[in-house]
């Protein structure tokens, strides 16, 4: 189980990938919020496989208490929902995944899932695991330069060929 905010689950979506969730974590959690961003754009392609994956009742849409924090909305809700269901946060915002570290919600970022898919086979080989990556990218998720460098690091260290 894990909870995940907008940006991660939408660039997932959009290049194809959502199923990796639930492969990972069964259970997905997004809060209201979130959800209603993202439906508030429903001819967006990546809309149709989030609604679905709701549908299918493996994504759980979950009213959450924010907390308050200097954080968007969206970021403030799945924050305070990871911290009442004490399960680990997928979350992109650098900001928010500090204030969720100080709080004690285990954090990790859109590349995180991306390792673990190749850790676990989801995801053939290395090869693919940067391919994947080059389209996050190339669909306009921001990964700043620390952010690739800990995951080329971490790809590395990765037994897989």
């Amino acid at each position: 189980m894990v909870v995940i905010n907008s940006s991660p689950i939408i660039s997932l979506a959009k290049i194809g990938k959502l199923e990796l969730l639930r492969k990972l974590f069964g259970e997905v959690y997004v809060t209201e919020q979130v959800y209603k961003e993202i439906m508030s754009k429903p001819t967006y392609p990546e809309s149709m496989p989030i609604k679905k994956a709701s549908e299918d009742k493996w994504l759980k849409v979950e009213k959450a208490h924010e907390i308050t924090a200097p954080l968007g909305k969206g970021e403030a809700s799945s924050l305070g929902l990871a911290s009442k269901l004490k399960q680990p946060l997928i979350i992109d915002d650098k900001k928010a995944a500090f204030i969720a570290k100080t709080i004690g919600v285990e954090c990790h970022g859109t590349l995180y899932v991306v390792l673990l898919a190749l850790k676990r086979g989801l995801i053939k080989n290395k090869k693919e695991a940067i391919d994947i990556v080059n389209q996050l990218i190339n669909n306009k998720l921001y990964l700043s330069s620390e952010a690739l460098s800990e995951f080329y690091a971490l790809l590395d260290k990765i037994n897989v060929s």
